[in-house]
C-alpha cells in the first residue's frame, strides 16, 4: 500500500495587532496522523496493535452497539461465554444487529432469523428452504477478540500481521488486580481527534497550568490533600525508548528530595502514570529512593475521525479499593462531559482542553515551542509507525516476543542535594532524570522492580 503524505500549507503568523483579518482560514488538517478509517495511513497503523473496545462488564443479555475506528460493530457474549465482535449489520438484508437476540451460540438477527457465530459462520438462516446452501457460501464479517483484565480487546488489522495480546509488565504484577479506572463504569466518550488526547500523554507541563494556576489545584494525594507542589514549573526531559517516551518533570521540594513526575507514553495509544502515595514524600535516613508503581494504563481509542474513547485499567493492591475511583480527584472529575458550560468555563480541565481545540486540531495554526518538545517526538514517531506499516514492515511496538513489555513510568522521590547555583541545580535535577530512567531500563522494567519491593 503505498502511501502518499500530503503537505500541510502552515498558516502565516500574525505580525501585526488587529491582524484576525489576515488569519481567517484555519488551514488543512493533518489527515495522515488524524483520520482513522479503513485504508487511511493511520487507521492501518492503529489497526497493527489489539484495541480495548469495552469492559466485560458492559455485556449482558443485550448486544452492545460500539464504533470503533470509523467502523460500525456489534459486541456480545454468547450463552457459552464466548465474545464475539462482528460488523454490524446483517449479511442477509442489512439490519442492525444490535437488535438481535443473543443465543446459547452466536447472536440471530431479528428481521429474517440468521443466527451468527463468534467467528462469522453462518449457524442457521431458516426461512431458507431446509437444503439450502446459502450459509455454507460465505461468512459474516468478524474480528478476532480476546479477554483480558475485564476488558475486550480487538484485533482488526490484517489477519497474518496479528501480534501478541498487550503483554506490559504492569498488567502483570503479583499482588495486584485489573480493575476499571473510569467513574462511570464504561468509557470516557471525547468528541474529539483521538490524536488530541495523546498530544496530552507527552505534554507533562500543562499540569502546573491547567491542573493548578488556572483551575486551582486538581490532583489530590490518596489521603484527600491537594498537590500544592504542583504549581511549580519543573526540569523537563523527554526521553525516547524502544517502547515509547518518557516525560519528565524535576521539581525540587527541599534542599534534598526532588519530585520526579514521569509519565509513560506508549506506542501508539498507550499512557502509564500514577502518584507517590506518601505525599509530601520523606525519604528516611539512608534512603535515595521512592519509586510508586504506576496504577493507571490509559488507551485513547477512535471512534471515528471526530470521536473518541478512552479505556483505563487500574492497577490495584489485592484487598485494597481502586486507588484512582475510590476519592476521585478533581483533574478526574473533569476530565469527562456532564458539567453545566459555566462550570466548565470556570474550572476547565483536560476534557475541555482537549475538545476546546475542535473536533479536530489544526497543525497548520499552531505554533509549537519547547515546552513542546515531546509533542514533536511523539507525532514523528507515528509517522515512522505509518511509514513500516505502508513498507509492509512491523512498527515499533507490534510484539511477538512471547514475554512481557517493559514498562518506566511512575513517580519517584529522589535524594538530590541542592547545587550551589540556580543554574548548577536546574542541569543536576535533568541530569537526575536521565540517570533515572537509564537504571529503570538497564533493570528491565516493573517486574524486576516489583520483585525486588517484594524480597524487602
Amino acid at each position: 500500500m503505498a502511501v502518499v503524505e500530503s503537505e500541510i500549507k502552515k498558516t502565516a503568523f500574525i505580525k501585526q495587532a488587529f491582524g484576525a483579518y489576515h488569519e481567517r482560514v484555519a488551514g488543512g488538517e493533518d489527515e495522515f496522523l488524524t483520520h482513522v478509517g479503513p485504508n487511511t495511513p493511520c487507521g492501518e497503523y492503529l489497526r497493527r496493535f489489539w484495541q480495548p473496545i469495552a469492559y466485560g462488564h458492559e455485556l449482558t443479555d443485550l448486544p452492545l452497539r460500539r464504533r470503533v475506528m470509523g467502523e460500525d460493530l456489534v459486541v456480545f457474549r454468547d450463552g457459552r461465554g464466548e465474545v464475539g465482535l462482528l460488523q454490524l449489520h446483517c449479511s442477509h438484508r442489512g439490519t442492525s444487529l444490535e437488535y438481535g437476540r443473543i443465543e446459547q451460540q452466536g447472536i440471530r438477527c431479528c428481521y429474517h432469523g440468521w443466527l451468527f457465530d463468534v467467528d462469522g459462520r453462518i449457524l442457521d438462516t431458516p426461512l431458507e428452504p431446509a437444503d439450502s446452501t446459502l450459509k455454507d457460501r460465505f461468512y459474516h464479517g468478524a474480528y478476532p477478540v480476546k479477554e483480558f483484565g475485564g476488558v475486550v480487546w480487538a484485533y482488526m488489522g490484517p489477519p497474518n500481521k496479528m501480534p501478541d495480546m498487550w503483554a506490559l509488565d504492569l498488567l502483570n504484577i503479583p499482588g495486584y488486580q485489573l480493575e476499571c479506572g473510569e467513574l462511570l463504569g464504561g468509557p470516557n466518550i471525547k468528541e474529539c481527534n483521538w490524536l488530541q488526547i495523546v498530544d496530552n500523554f507527552v505534554d507533562p507541563q500543562h499540569e502546573e497550568w491547567l491542573h493548578a494556576e488556572h483551575s486551582g489545584v486538581q490532583f489530590t494525594t490518596p489521603g484527600g490533600g491537594l498537590v500544592e507542589q504542583l504549581t511549580m514549573l519543573g526540569e523537563a526531559e523527554y526521553i525516547a525508548t524502544e517502547t515509547g517516551i518518557v516525560t519528565l518533570e524535576m521539581r525540587r521540594l527541599d534542599d534534598q528530595t526532588v519530585w520526579v513526575r514521569n509519565i509513560e507514553y506508549i506506542w501508539p495509544n498507550i499512557a502509564a502514570l500514577g502518584q507517590i502515595a506518601n505525599w509530601p514524600p520523606q525519604l528516611a535516613d539512608g534512603e535515595d529512593e521512592m519509586h510508586a508503581l504506576p496504577y493507571l494504563v490509559l488507551w485513547a481509542v477512535p471512534i471515528d475521525d471526530v470521536n473518541m474513547m478512552e479505556v483505563s485499567l487500574v492497577l490495584t493492591p489485592e484487598g485494597k479499593p481502586n486507588p484512582r475511583t475510590k476519592k476521585a480527584s478533581d483533574a478526574l472529575k473533569f476530565n469527562a462531559s456532564g458539567r453545566t458550560y459555566e462550570e466548565m468555563q470556570r474550572e476547565p480541565g483536560d476534557y475541555e482542553a482537549q475538545i476546546g481545540q475542535g473536533p479536530i486540531a489544526v497543525h497548520a495554526r499552531e505554533h509549537l515551542g519547547t515546552s513542546d518538545r515531546g509533542v514533536a517526538m511523539m507525532r514523528k514517531g507515528i509517522r515512522d509507525g505509518i511509514g513500516a506499516v505502508a513498507e509492509g514492515k512491523d512498527p515499533a511496538n507490534v510484539w511477538r516476543t512471547g514475554k512481557l513489555m517493559p514498562t518506566y513510568g511512575g513517580d519517584t522521590a529522589l535524594r538530590v542535594p541542592k547545587a550551589a547555583s540556580a543554574a548548577e541545580d536546574s542541569e543536576q535535577l535533568r541530569q537526575a532524570g536521565r540517570d533515572l530512567i537509564d537504571g529503570y531500563i538497564a533493570q528491565g522494567g516493573h517486574i524486576p522492580l516489583a520483585a525486588a519491593k517484594a524480597a524487602e
